[in-house]
């Protein structure tokens, strides 16, 4: 499944800005028009508006959306609108993908002074600065209010604009964090929420001392913030494959399977390493994928017939669709990387039976078996897999086959995703032609039968994270899977 990420670079940053010029204001009429078109688009192609709301919960949230999105008089008040409607949805690929923006909005997301000169994490409900572009607060310290908002009346505030499929609240939370590959909600979302005053934040912070003082500080642009961190030596998470071996214990780190366009051979990496574990007779392998939210899912495939001891044969159905072929009249609206999704004429054939009757079934993604085959140069020792939120697309389905099949114990936080499937493989963003304002919409979705548990993958291992020694910079997933193989 396609998933775009974004890294706050000044390079990436200065390609992403050159956008062309639009106006901020709506009429009445414009947004009434764009609200239209949302509803109209979501009703008709989204093939999963059901599965984790009521009927009744849907038409209240298309309800509450006309009656924001009517009150709009600026693409942002149409961007949060929106946000907040994609959201209700309980859909992770249901979203207002800020690559996908145009004109205004997109401005005003990317370039505009609001965003707070430094980097957090969330974590037991505080917020940890990662990075600071401001002499006033150092890493490590810990931001208490935000212009007198304590950090769990951010998060409230903030729950509502926040993607994940169906009860996954670990992957909703996951999104105010700064050290992930898209851009944090903290940097598009509150600002338009709770924008600074006079171009200030006022922050209570509690230094490592346990002291707690008030700082003013400027608020910032990304790319800003992005060259001042980059001065420090600040980098953004790295999105390259490693692999280290200490003694017997090997770590093999996959931050991403978003290679669509890479030259980077990801076979090829897999080869040589699991040739090499086998050489140097690496008895553990503990497996990194925390930061890697999916991408290809051949690729998690590939990595299985390096861990099964038999061939695992298993069936996967991401097939139900809403449309035959998309009407015209939403069509134009509508932008994707193959338009052959538009039209499945004689592809297609009515559900019958289940909670998805009345839908379509695409039948070239209907039942697919799938086996996979050991490698000859298969680990055939002991193998750790650490998870945790991110994990949403391809790498929820990796880690739920490799907890099924027993090719890895599982250690972390439970996965995002959804037991119930996940919605995607095919996808379009519908424009909105007077507020720019994009929402990406999957056009497919897994079958499910009606007892399906909503919930996501739990671990082997959980592991729950402790502000205090995540402060002291330990690495509490990989000292548990270190610690459960030792001998």
């Amino acid at each position: 499944m396609p998933v775009r990420f974004f890294h706050a670079t000044a390079g990436a940053l200065a390609l992403l800005l050159s956008l062309p010029a639009a106006a901020d204001s709506l009429t009445a009429e414009q947004a009434r028009r764009d609200a239209d078109i949302l509803v109209s688009a979501l009703r008709t192609l989204h093939p999963a508006l059901d599965k984790y709301r009521s009927d009744a919960q849907v038409d209240a949230a298309f309800a509450q959306f006309r009656q924001r999105a009517g009150q709009a008089r600026t693409s942002s008040a149409m961007y949060l609108a929106a946000t907040e409607l994609a959201a209700s949805i309980r859909c992770g690929h249901t979203w207002t993908n800020v690559l996908n923006q145009q004109g205004a909005i997109k401005q005003r997301l990317l370039e505009t002074a609001d965003k707070l000169p430094l980097t957090m994490t969330l974590v037991e409900g505080r917020w940890r600065v990662l990075a600071s572009a401001t002499p006033a607060i150092a890493a490590g310290e810990e931001v208490v209010t935000i212009d007198g908002h304590a950090s769990a009346a951010v998060v409230a505030a903030m729950l509502p604009y926040l993607r994940a499929d169906g009860a996954s609240d670990g992957k909703r939370l996951r999104q105010l964090d700064h050290d992930r590959g898209d851009l944090s909600m903290m940097d598009t979302v509150w600002p338009l929420l709770a924008p600074p005053r006079e171009g200030r934040y006022q922050l209570t912070v509690r230094g490592g001392d346990g002291a707690v003082r008030s700082v003013t500080a400027d608020a910032t642009t990304l790319a800003a913030r992005a060259q001042s961190l980059q001065a420090q030596g600040v980098a953004p998470p790295s999105q390259a494959w490693r692999l280290r071996i200490d003694g017997d214990v090997a770590v093999m780190t996959l931050p991403t399977f978003a290679l669509y366009r890479d030259t980077f051979d990801w076979r090829a990496f897999f080869a040589d390493s699991f040739g090499t574990l086998r050489a140097q007779h690496v008895a553990r392998l503990v497996i990194d994928i925390r930061a890697n939210e999916g991408g290809d899912g051949a690729i998690g495939l590939e990595l299985l017939s390096y861990l099964v001891n038999t061939p695992v044969t298993y069936v996967s159905d991401q097939s139900v669709t809403m449309v035959e072929r998309v009407p015209y009249q939403l069509a134009r609206y509508l932008d994707t990387w193959d338009f052959g999704f538009f039209d499945r004429t004689g592809q297609v054939d009515r559900i019958v039976d289940g909670p998805q009757a009345g839908r379509w079934r695409f039948r070239p993604n209907a039942n697919r078996a799938h086996t996979i085959t050991p490698r000859a140069a298969r680990f055939t020792g002991a193998t750790w897999l650490l998870v945790g939120p991110e994990n949403s697309s391809a790498t929820f389905a990796l880690a739920q086959l490799a907890q099924q099949t027993g090719a890895a114990k599982l250690v972390g936080q439970n996965t995002g995703g959804n037991q119930r499937g996940l919605n995607g493989g095919q996808l379009a963003w519908v424009n909105l032609p007077h507020s720019g304002v994009a929402v990406d919409i999957p056009l497919l979705a897994s079958s499910y039968r009606a007892d399906t548990p909503d919930a996501s993958v739990t671990p082997d291992l959980p592991v729950r994270r402790s502000y205090a020694l995540q402060a002291a910079g330990r690495d509490q997933e990989l000292e548990a899977a270190l610690a459960a193989g030792r001998p």
